[in-house]
């Protein structure tokens, strides 16, 4: 059996991309790949570039029917056909895999645990100079990079002070969205302070009011 692991990460989201990807034939490792980007992006276009170059390495050993493995329910249930995507940028990804993906004989892509996923996990994560997966977790330190911007908690329109509070997606990633009480969404902030604190803040006093 000929497996593919695949897994990316941002750092911040959106920042510097990490990808990981690992080649497997009957239980042992064929291939690793741990590989930092040139560009920065997003965690979903760093899972689709690490899906990519795992699908790349394949071809090019000559594999023809493999098992594709990837912990991002966004990522295989959009190459599955079973989500809408919505950003373009994705919908460009998703087809040079579904290209890529039409070389083989036969394949399937299926989503596994994170647990499940470690090699590729730790190989990402080691692309972006970290021993331990950075971009699934936000308690870890954050690195800087060139990606990062000034730091602003106001709107970039009227100057007002913007609320910041988490938003959980489908594939179970959570960030921290940016609101301005005129001129509403102005993004997704990264896992930082002081974003981290006020997101925290914002949190605990919606909880606080659903309790009282």
């Amino acid at each position: 059996m000929k497996r593919i692991q695949f897994d990316g990460g941002a750092r911040p989201n959106p920042g510097e991309m990490g990808i990981g990807a690992v080649l497997i034939e009957n239980g042992n490792i064929i291939t690793e790949i741990s590989k930092k980007l040139p560009n920065c992006g997003t965690n979903n276009i760093a899972e689709y570039m690490a899906l990519l170059a795992g699908i790349s390495k394949a071809l090019e050993l000559g594999w023809k029917h493999v098992m594709i493995e990837g912990d991002s329910k966004l990522v295989i249930n959009q190459v599955n056909g079973a989500w809408k995507i919505n950003k373009e940028h994705l919908k460009s990804l998703c087809a040079q895999v579904v290209k890529e993906l039409s070389k083989f004989d036969s394949y399937t892509i299926n989503w596994i645990p994170r647990e499940k996923n470690s090699i590729a996990d730790e190989l990402a994560s080691k692309a972006l100079g970290y021993k331990e997966n950075c971009h699934h977790h936000a308690e870890i330190e954050h690195k800087a990079t060139g990606c990062e911007k000034d730091i602003d908690i106001k709107c970039p329109k009227c100057k007002r002070d913007c609320v910041f509070k988490w938003q959980v997606f489908k594939n179970g990633s959570r960030h921290i969205r940016q609101d301005c009480p005129v001129h509403g969404h102005i993004k997704y902030a990264p896992k930082i302070e002081p974003y981290l604190t006020i997101a925290n803040q914002t949190k605990d006093k919606t909880t606080q009011k659903k309790l009282f």
